[in-house]
């Protein structure tokens, strides 16, 4: 992920274009977040199963996750016997990755190590290298200039191992989708708050700025019952997503020295199609076998 504040406290909300809120202030909420996303399980089994197909018969290996969020990924594979690196930036999902681990077995367990860190600029050797890199859940979507593309896949590069993989996912856009009315609300859903009971009501709306590729996501958690006036005040959460179009992504993976090796438009290895949700890569550097 790209750069968060070290206070995770909402920034003013009368700036809806604001990046550093759109990168951070949606993973302020560690429990909420795993709540969100607590049916989301097919990019978690293809990751475990292209770490199985990577080790092949040498048995598990080394696995460095780039915006490893809150262990949804990274715990899985500790379970499965890997070594587990997790990068990421946002402290409250440290710290939830950790909470995630600490009720891994106790092998497992030892098998996690989490940093914060900038994923453009990894506090990492390049000797010997991780054999598998990855990058779940359109973590590089927080990368809003190609510069900063360019730096995460030379920060790749030089952690891989000689005939190592660099496997990520992102959204393939969606034209209809980002350029839907901004004014009206969309996706209404009513639940109830996993740690605090409040009952809320979910929607959302964003704005797509054509020429960045940058939708600008607003979630609006929205609060119901009979509690105090001060309290029902409607919760606003950006949320910045970079858009990459599948030609252009290939473009900028070769020329950050990557070359496409297998590419999906889901976690079941469909084809890439227009109207598939994701785009799911495996990358190796030009030149490597």
């Amino acid at each position: 992920m790209s750069p968060s504040p070290d206070d995770e406290e909402p920034r003013p909300e009368n700036d809806p274009y604001d990046l550093e809120a759109g990168t951070s202030e949606h993973y302020f909420d560690a429990e909420l977040y795993d709540f969100e996303y607590r049916r989301r399980r097919r990019d978690v089994t293809f990751y475990r199963e292209l770490a199985r197909r990577w080790a092949g018969a040498g048995g598990p290996i080394s696995v460095l996750e780039l915006g490893c969020g809150s262990g949804r990924v990274l715990a899985p594979l500790a379970r499965d016997g890997h070594e587990l690196l997790g990068v990421d930036l946002s402290p409250s999902m440290l710290a939830r990755a950790a909470a995630r681990a600490a009720h891994l077995p106790a092998r497992a367990r030892a098998r996690v190590r989490l940093i914060r860190a900038d994923m453009r600029s990894l506090p990492l050797g390049g000797s010997p290298g991780v054999p598998l890199v990855i990058c779940p859940f359109n973590g590089l979507m927080h990368l809003y200039s190609r510069a900063d593309v360019v730096a995460v896949l030379a920060e790749v590069r030089r952690v891989l191992a000689p005939g190592g993989r660099f496997a990520f996912d992102v959204l393939n856009p969606d034209l209809r989708w980002l350029t839907r009315d901004p004014h009206r609300r969309w996706a209404r859903t009513r639940f109830t708050h996993p740690a605090s009971g409040e009952k809320l009501v979910y929607t959302t709306n964003q704005t797509y700025e054509p020429i960045s590729q940058i939708a600008y996501i607003r979630i609006y958690y929205e609060p119901q019952g009979d509690g105090p006036q001060e309290d029902k005040r409607t919760r606003v959460v950006r949320l910045a997503h970079r858009q990459f179009f599948p030609a252009e992504l290939e473009g900028i993976c070769t020329a950050a020295g990557f070359r496409i090796e297998e590419r999906w438009g889901g976690f079941s290895g469909e084809p890439l199609e227009g109207d598939s949700e994701s785009q799911v890569m495996l990358c190796r550097p030009l030149g490597a076998r």
